[in-house]
């Protein structure tokens, strides 16, 4: 997969972005399908939680091969407080583009690692959900243990 997401755009994050939250403890049961929302950095997932239904992912232990990592997570928001899909992708990519290097240690157009955020549906806005959840991946590979301060 190329990188199809400019740094340029990156100071659009802080417009429209808040801190990422902090990260909870995170008790994984292998195996236990969770609805995206309920994700919490650290947490490490299987290949199916890219592939599988949308709206969910399958957790499993950091320890064991694994598709990807929640890196981070934030809230984002917009004028007006409409939805509005281009804007909250674009707000969703900056955000996970700025907090990679944080996670990782290199910048994200310098690093050989993948990224994509999970942005809230028109009817999960309309519910509320303003959380954008990052996730970060090797694409060659199943990774083992964590990406966190890998500088790849």
């Amino acid at each position: 997969m190329l990188k199809i997401i400019s740094l340029a755009a990156a100071a659009l994050l802080l417009a429209g972005c808040s801190s990422t939250p902090s990260a909870k403890p995170v008790n994984v049961v292998e195996g236990l399908t969770i609805a995206t929302g309920g994700l919490t950095v650290g947490q490490c997932l299987t290949e199916e939680a890219a592939t599988g239904p949308v709206g969910l992912a399958q957790a499993t232990d950091c320890a064991k091969p694994h598709f990807g990592e929640v890196m981070s997570a934030g809230k984002i928001s917009l004028k007006g407080d409409v939805f509005n899909d281009p804007k909250i992708a674009e707000l969703s990519n900056n955000f996970c583009i700025t907090s990679f290097e944080t996670f990782d240690g290199i910048r994200y157009d310098k690093s050989k690692l993948q990224m994509f955020p999970l942005v809230p549906t028109e009817k999960s806005w309309k519910g509320g959900d303003r959380t954008v959840t990052c996730i970060v991946y090797d694409e060659t590979a199943l990774t083992t243990g964590s990406l966190k301060g890998s500088n790849r």
